[in-house]
């Protein structure tokens, strides 16, 4: 009796085994390529970033010239977009590091 029931526990364990192997072939990949377009992402969110602050920097010698071109529109459009930037940046970073821990799951 009791070896029924230790071989039906070692059944029971192959078969989680087998279908946790099963969930990290299928959501392996797709969690992999997830977290490569992540990092494109946020190199691209960086570089953009950075054009925002060049961009800023300049405008900003416009504005203190004596009569300046009417710029102050287009500021104001950089400095949201680069709030904005920085909170979807802000947001993909902890979705990265959520990608992190189900991978880290999924190598367990």
């Amino acid at each position: 009796m009791a070896s029924s029931s230790s071989s039906q526990s070692s059944q029971s364990k192959e078969r989680q085994d087998h279908f946790s192997q099963d969930i990290k072939s299928i959501l392996g990949p797709i969690v992999i390529d997830i977290d490569k377009n992540m990092v494109a992402t946020q190199q691209s969110q960086q570089d953009l970033s950075q054009e925002i602050e060049r961009l800023v920097a300049e405008l900003e010698v416009f504005t203190d010239i004596a009569e300046p071109p009417k710029l102050q529109s287009a500021l104001d459009k950089l400095v949201d977009a680069r709030k904005k930037l920085t909170l979807s940046t802000k947001l993909l970073h902890q979705t990265h590091s959520r990608l992190e821990r189900l991978e880290d799951m999924l190598d367990k």
